[in-house]
């Protein structure tokens, strides 16, 4: 009787990391970084290999893991990384040695960073022992800076790298986008545990809140795997810094990764499926088996692998139960406060822009904090999509697009109202949040322009519709602004031209929202702002000399804007 192959998320993912090149790449470009390094603590280079690929590699000497300074292996807290914390996590600590390495860095950096934010396609950071801490911190910044363009996708790539933070790095949005490769035979990534080989004089008074972040390639002479389960990693990290003799010995990543290549792994161990009989608990006794960590070993370091494996089981199972629970909590929550903005918009007699800008009644104060829920609701969404792989991503935004379109469409304009109300300006570059301006642009990937069937079909809906354009009172506001500026005795040549420029800009933004019925006939409500904008456009233009005759303008002077949406 033919067995049952057991699946093993861990070594297929492995193999796959391994198949494709960019573990070699980025291990090359480490090697030929090491060829030229000098004295310096920590060396770094950019690498252009095509349009699509770019790496960064960066390497440390020698020195830095082999005579570690006292108290390199404490956490500290800097704030380079203060934007690492969160409610749960107030405070972020980083390994000393890190800090120590990376911060006189930091300002050279900023011509780096400077030159990524140009590229496009895949970009690596890499980086070999404690050159790989560097990496990861460096890649960090850049995540938080949100600076590369939205088609470069950074992703680290660590070879032996020592543990740089603690639980709140561990919970760090970003996990997905750090790879971190760990030989057996290598003590280093476990150098500053309280179990590792540290120097006597070394202090572990703060080691013990270090804490994995990332996915681990683990390898060994039998094969490889990866592992994302923070406890597990740990433990493994403690009993492979524990078990190497030898001193901190340079490990030969190449000859490995080459051997990992070259050989096949092993695809199933028969004692394995006898002893458990549920694919979850054998699928990790397998992989831990592949990179030599059998029971006996596990046993005689006090790792209770079966306890690990029930409670990684419940973990998993409760916050499955309790991500279920929140989602269809906040699912009800939002819901409600969208019911609720709906219905202000449909008792608001002059528009809901206007009603929410003047702040004239209860109801008005009380919108407030659904637009404040709605917002973090959304917030939140779009930040999972931007931590998801890309087709993943892909999926969510489709299957949310719409909810987050009506969204945007109906909170933005309250947050504009809210800007220019406090007498601000320049709403669109100064203020706009970053969750806007994703969701308009997976919205402009995923839509097509119109047809004449679907203009038709628009054109018998327009009188209930939201405009589409979040942005439209933000166009209004700084129109209104421009004649202002206009009529002014302190206007210059300059400005004037200028203002002048935007408002015919605007009348030709205005009619095309007009004729594809993309706008609420809301606008031409009689104390709308953009009704107090045409009244002020209408009277510059009545004493101008050099007024024209334009679209826009014909349809608000022959009055047709009342049969709008009738």
């Amino acid at each position: 009787m033919n067995q049952v192959p057991l699946f093993s998320s861990a070594r297929e993912l492995a193999n796959l990391v391994l198949a494709s090149n960019l573990i070699d790449c980025a291990f090359t470009k480490i090697l030929e970084l090491k060829r030229g390094q000098t004295a310096l603590p920590v060396q770094y280079r950019l690498y252009q290999l095509s349009s699509k690929c770019t790496i960064v590699a960066f390497v440390s000497s020698p020195d830095c893991t082999q005579y570690p300074l006292p108290g390199q292996g404490d956490l500290d807290r800097s704030p380079l990384f203060d934007f690492l914390r969160t409610e749960e996590y107030p405070s972020v600590s980083i390994n000393r040695a890190a800090l120590d390495l990376f911060t006189p860095l930091h300002d050279h950096l900023s011509g780096l960073t400077d030159e990524l934010t140009r590229i496009e396609g895949q970009l690596i950071i890499t980086g070999h022992s404690l050159g790989g801490s560097v990496a990861s911190l460096f890649t960090l910044r850049l995540l938080d800076g949100n600076l590369l363009k939205p088609k470069c996708h950074p992703f680290c790539i660590t070879f032996g790298s020592p543990l740089i933070g603690d639980f709140g790095l561990q919970d760090s949005k970003w996990n997905s986008f750090f790879l971190h490769v760990v030989s057996n035979q290598d003590p280093v990534p476990g150098l500053f545990l309280p179990s590792g080989r540290s120097p006597p004089t070394s202090s572990h008074s703060q080691t013990t809140g270090y804490k994995p972040f990332g996915t681990y390639l683990l390898c060994s002479e039998l094969g490889c795997a990866c592992f994302d389960n923070p406890d597990l990693i740990l433990r493994l990290l403690k009993v492979i810094s524990s078990e190497v003799a030898g001193g901190l010995q340079d490990v030969d990543y190449g000859e490995i990764l080459r051997n990992l290549k070259e050989r096949a792994i092993c695809k199933g161990l028969p004692q394995v499926g006898e002893r458990f009989a549920d694919p979850f608990s054998a699928g990790i006794i397998m992989e831990l088996e592949t990179i030599g960590f059998n029971q006996t070993k596990l046993l005689q370091h006090n790792i209770d692998i079966d306890a690990m494996i029930r409670t990684m089981e419940e973990e998993t199972r409760s916050l499955i139960q309790k991500n279920k629970a929140s989602d269809a909590k906040k699912l009800n929550d939002i819901k409600r406060d969208m019911a609720h903005l709906e219905w202000y918009k449909k008792k608001s007699e002059m528009g809901y822009y206007d009603c929410f800008k003047n702040q004239g009644s209860k109801r008005d104060i009380h919108v407030e904090q659904f637009r404040v829920n709605l917002t973090k609701y959304w917030k939140d969404m779009v930040a999972q999509v931007q931590r998801k792989p890309q087709k993943e991503g892909a999926t969510f935004r489709t299957r949310w697009l719409y909810a987050g379109t009506v969204y945007r469409r109906m909170v933005e304009p309250l947050d504009i109202a809210a800007f220019y109300g406090e007498g601000k300006t320049d709403y669109i570059n100064k203020k706009r949040s970053l969750h806007y301006q994703l969701l308009q642009q997976w919205y402009e990937e995923d839509v097509k322009p119109p047809s004449r069937d679907k203009l038709d079909s628009k054109k018998q809906k327009v009188s209930g519709i939201l405009t589409e354009d979040s942005l439209f009172w933000a166009y209004v506001e700084e129109a209104i602004l421009s004649c202002e500026l206009l009529k002014s005795q302190n206007c210059t040549l300059e400005q004037g031209k200028s203002s002048w420029d935007n408002l015919v800009k605007f009348e030709e933004y205005v009619m095309e929202q007009i004729n594809n019925y993309a706008a609420s006939p809301e606008i031409f409500s009689r104390e709308s702002s953009f009704m107090k904008w045409w009244g002020l456009y209408e009277g510059y233009i009545d004493t101008c000399s050099n007024s024209h005759g334009s679209p826009l303008i014909n349809f608000m002077k022959d009055r047709r804007y009342i049969q709008y949406g009738r």
